[in-house]
């Protein structure tokens, strides 16, 4: 009865089930960026399944346009359609008549452009 007592299980220890791993993504790749990111996991001397790991969690993702930026950006596309219908109007009725509108709407670019340098100011 003492021998049962004494006995120690052999084997490695099983892993907790948080720490398990025991999901999977696919990902395809071309051949060739297979084999540059074969050749980075080797020379980070790390398995390519353990570089991809940490690499996707030690990424830092950065967002293409903020929601302000975006609608900078609309606003800016709007505007530069307006100038080029405003050139051709005045170049069809000539450059006199169309200069209010184009005053008019020189200023809003300005506010515009204002508002986009300080939303910038803030990111950096």
């Amino acid at each position: 009865m003492n021998d049962k007592k004494n006995i120690r299980p052999r084997g490695r220890p099983q892993v907790s089930g948080l720490r398990k791993l025991s999901k999977s993504v696919t990902v395809k790749f071309s051949k060739i960026d297979y084999e540059r990111l074969l050749h980075r996991s080797r020379q980070a001397n790390r398995s390519l399944a353990e570089f991809l790991r940490e690499s996707a969690f030690n990424a830092q993702i950065v967002a293409r346009h903020s929601i302000e930026e975006t609608t900078v950006i609309r606003n800016l596309v709007g505007m530069a359609n307006n100038l080029n219908q405003l050139a051709r109007l005045s170049h069809q009725t000539g450059f006199y008549r169309t200069r209010n509108a184009v005053m008019e709407l020189l200023e809003k670019l300005k506010v515009i452009m204002n508002e986009y340098k300080k939303v910038e100011r803030r990111n950096t």
